[in-house]
């Protein structure tokens, strides 16, 4: 391989579409290791063409983006992943928004992954990572971005992770604000497959009462054949709170809090 320049390497890069790229393939490139290959990244970074996302992970930024932060995460998710070993997807608010549920979209970008990964902190950018012990194909779709494609939860699984996930979304009223816009994407039959993806019996009840809650009867039945030949035990709507309040029989959820979106239904 022929030995480039620092800086022909991230053009060549981003000639091609790539905004990504790790230090291995930097090595390669440049034929530089160690203090040699740091300083080279580090006048990349200094001169505004390279950020450090995560160990051993690089932006590549284009002169449109220099000075300006970091990229849209959805540019280089899919290669981050595949540096750090993991299959994901983009969940939660992310996903949500994505699929139309753009009103509470979040501060963070949040991605769901089957390896216990910290998330990525930098000044003007987060990515949360939540755990998911095993994801598979069926739980996700593909999108493009500028700079390839990435993966996105389905709206069915990103409903279900809304009501599971409370780090990502902290508030039950966030969440049915997020269910009145996300419903008219979800589908019955794809509800109905959640009882197959590992998804916890307390989560898909409380989901299917958010959607009773905030008017997506006709999506309910997807969520009661989810649930078809479990033991529902009686739940708390939200355990961090009080026992106590109305009983609801068809989710068997004690409505020990009151819950109201922050949109029109």
């Amino acid at each position: 391989m022929k030995m480039q320049k620092p800086i022909e390497f991230v053009k060549g890069l981003l000639k091609r579409g790539r905004y990504s790229f790790t230090r291995a393939e930097a090595a390669a490139a440049l034929r530089r290791d160690g203090a040699s290959l740091s300083q080279a990244l580090k006048r990349l970074t200094d001169r505004g063409w390279v950020k450090s996302f995560s160990r051993g992970f690089y932006i590549a930024l284009d002169v449109q983006h220099q000075g300006g932060g970091m990229l849209d995460p959805k540019w280089f998710v899919d290669d981050w992943a595949r540096h750090v070993g993991t299959e994901y997807y983009v969940g939660t608010l992310s996903a949500a928004a994505l699929h139309g549920a753009a009103h509470q979209r979040p501060a963070v970008f949040q991605v769901i992954v089957d390896r216990r990964l910290r998330s990525v902190r930098h000044t003007a950018f987060r990515m949360d990572t939540f755990y998911k012990e095993a994801i598979s194909p069926c739980m996700w779709v593909k999108m493009k971005s500028p700079a390839g494609y990435f993966r996105v939860g389905t709206p069915e699984i990103t409903a279900y992770d809304v009501i599971a996930y409370r780090r990502a979304c902290p508030s039950l009223d966030h969440a049915a604000t997020v269910m009145v816009e996300l419903g008219d994407a979800l589908r019955v039959a794809q509800l109905k497959l959640l009882g197959q993806h590992g998804c916890g019996t307390a989560q898909l009840q409380r989901l299917g009462w958010m959607l009773e809650r905030v008017g997506w009867e006709e999506k309910c039945g997807g969520v009661e054949m989810a649930l078809a030949g479990r033991r529902m035990p009686w739940r708390l709507l939200e355990p961090r709170m009080a026992p106590g309040g109305p009983r609801n029989e068809r989710w068997h959820i004690v409505e020990n809090t009151d819950v109201e979106p922050d949109i029109e239904l």
